[in-house]
């Protein structure tokens, strides 16, 4: 009788612990499908706009690339034109930048994908002469 009981419980034991992995792997797989149709979607939006690149954005901003980054976050790298960094204030300037790009990030469609997959999206400036001017993040919870 003892004996059924300890084969008993033994074979709960393994009933359990199958469950648990067939969780575990049920939790797994749904993170990991989760993310790809995100990875893919941000991948195909970078593809499509370095194909175009460089681009002029406006008739002072050129868009040189744009980069898919860990941590699903997508890089644009821009050339303000008419700009030498010793010539302007760049702090007035990327604050100015800055109200704009969060302004735009939360209306415009073309950038709905950024919102959908609670990506973060950094924008790099640069001066005519490709030097750094400064860099505009925004994160998922600015949107």
């Amino acid at each position: 009788m003892e004996e059924k009981q300890r084969k008993k419980k033994l074979l709960i034991r393994k009933i359990i612990k199958i469950i648990l992995v067939i969780i575990l792997i049920g939790v797994a797989q749904y993170y990991f499908v989760k993310e790809k149709p995100a990875s893919s979607e941000l991948t195909a939006l970078v593809t499509k706009y370095n194909a175009a690149c460089p681009m002029m954005i406006s008739t002072d901003i050129r868009m040189e690339s744009v980069n898919q980054l860990p941590d699903n976050t997508v890089q644009y790298d821009f050339t303000l034109e008419r700009v030498l960094k010793g010539s302007i204030d760049v702090a007035t300037l990327k604050k100015s930048l800055e109200k704009e790009i969060l302004a735009t990030s939360k209306t415009n469609p073309s950038l709905e994908v950024f919102r959908d997959n609670y990506s973060t999206v950094i924008y790099h400036y640069m001066d005519s002469n490709q030097e750094n001017l400064f860099i505009v993040t925004l994160t998922p919870d600015m949107y």
